[in-house]
């Protein structure tokens, strides 16, 4: 016999589940469909704002047209050189370990320089050598006689460049100006004879950063061949500036290189020269003495004439060991000089690099139909809104930013 509990938990209209008070599914309650687009919704759009589109379209690309047309041409020249690393070290006789005499205190030289191969493009790209490229002299297209590329960055600007700078060009010209207010001293340069850093100019610095954008490097780990580009307004001043780069950056890199054998060369010099004065006074002493005393019989004077004789012997024995490790590092000063071979020399280029007028075109009209999709989009969005609240605040917000004068109507 069911009780009351039992009825309530079992009564109920059918397809109830028990202890459930609310029907899962009644004639007229079907399940909740949510918010569809479909393809036809997508085209409907595009087909109603396609005159948005087509304009937007437009728009760009004829901005894209114009700025390809405007646009300064580029060429790129580029040069080949291989990156050679040579062994460092004077050698051993046969079978003999480098490290075989360094107990006994011995040192044969040959230390490394501390330049690797692979900090040749650093080596490019350093303030010395584009230091040494700016103040070299070019023929550039736009300019009447040849000039220094420091004289050529910091040449007054024409009308047309003076007016542009400060219309459209006028944040950047306000950003430089503020970099160059609140910016420190020039880095140095490198070091003058006397040692002292060598500071650029304000104008050498400027051509500096210039020439530093139109400079590039590339390794191929594979071949070991290091790609050198530079960029520039015309043909013949790219494979100009690029040669220049060449000769600075070889001579840089025998610097490097050759740095402690020079001052090796430097030390054993001045000593060679010392000694050979020594020498020159010691057998002038004992020229004199054997003068005066052609046939010293007295042991004073034999004693003298001997400490004489052992002091021109010393000096002698001392100037030819000089005399040999000076030649030895000329030697091997001149066998450290060739260190970068040039494999394809700069030639000026044939077509130039930018700007691709085409690909410039297309892009502009890909992003203006970009563009007007989304703008088509969101402005359907904004006129259908089925949301009563929605629509009514969208609608004051047209309201106020159209009488507040910053945009028009959707």
């Amino acid at each position: 016999m069911s009780t009351a509990d039992d009825q309530g938990q079992t009564d109920g209209p059918p397809g109830t589940p028990p202890g459930d008070g609310a029907p899962a599914e009644q004639p007229g309650y079907g399940p909740r469909q949510e918010d569809e687009v479909s393809l036809l919704d997508i085209l409907l759009v595009l087909a109603r704002y396609k005159t948005l589109i087509v304009r937007t379209v437009l728009v760009f690309t004829l901005l894209g047209v114009t700025y390809a047309l405007l646009a300064e041409e580029e060429f790129t020249s580029e040069a080949r050189v291989v990156r050679e690393a040579q062994q460092e070290g004077g050698g051993l006789p046969s079978g003999i370990p480098g490290g075989a005499l360094s107990g006994l205190g011995i040192s044969l030289g040959g230390a490394s320089s501390g330049l690797t191969p692979a900090a040749y493009p650093d080596v490019l790209q350093s303030r010395e050598v584009r230091l040494a490229v700016v103040r070299d002299t070019f023929r550039f297209t736009d300019a009447e006689r040849p000039m220094t590329f420091v004289d050529y960055v910091n040449r007054p600007p024409g009308t047309l460049s003076q007016v542009m700078k400060y219309t459209l060009w006028l944040p950047w010209t306000l950003k430089g100006m503020l970099g160059r207010a609140i910016s420190a001293t020039p880095a140095p340069a490198g070091t003058t004879e006397a040692g002292e850093p060598l500071i650029p100019s304000e104008g050498e610095d400027a051509a500096l950063k210039a020439v530093g954008s139109m400079i590039s490097a590339s390794v191929d780990e594979e071949t070991g061949l290091m790609t050198i580009s530079v960029t520039a307004g015309g043909p013949q001043i790219a494979a100009e500036i690029t040669e220049s780069f060449l000769d600075h950056f070889s001579t840089r890199v025998r610097e490097i290189r050759t740095e402690k054998v020079r001052e090796r060369l430097e030390f054993v010099e001045s000593r060679f020269e010392e000694v050979e004065q020594e020498l020159e006074t010691a057998e002038e002493q004992l020229a004199r003495f054997l003068e005066r005393n052609q046939n010293p019989t007295t042991a004073s004077l034999q004693f003298r004439r001997d400490r004489l004789q052992r002091q021109v012997s010393f000096k002698e024995q001392l100037y030819g060991e000089l005399q040999s490790q000076l030649t030895q590092t000329r030697l091997d000063l001149q066998r450290r000089q060739p260190v970068v071979t040039v494999l394809e020399e700069a030639v000026p280029p044939m077509s130039r690099s930018a700007p691709q007028r085409t690909l410039l075109v297309l892009l502009s009209a890909l992003l203006g139909g970009i563009i007007g999709v989304a703008g088509a989009f969101g402005k359907a969005y904004f006129e259908n809104t089925g949301d009563e609240e929605e629509g009514e605040k969208i609608r004051e917000i047209r309201r106020a930013l159209t009488e507040g004068g910053l945009v028009g109507k959707f």
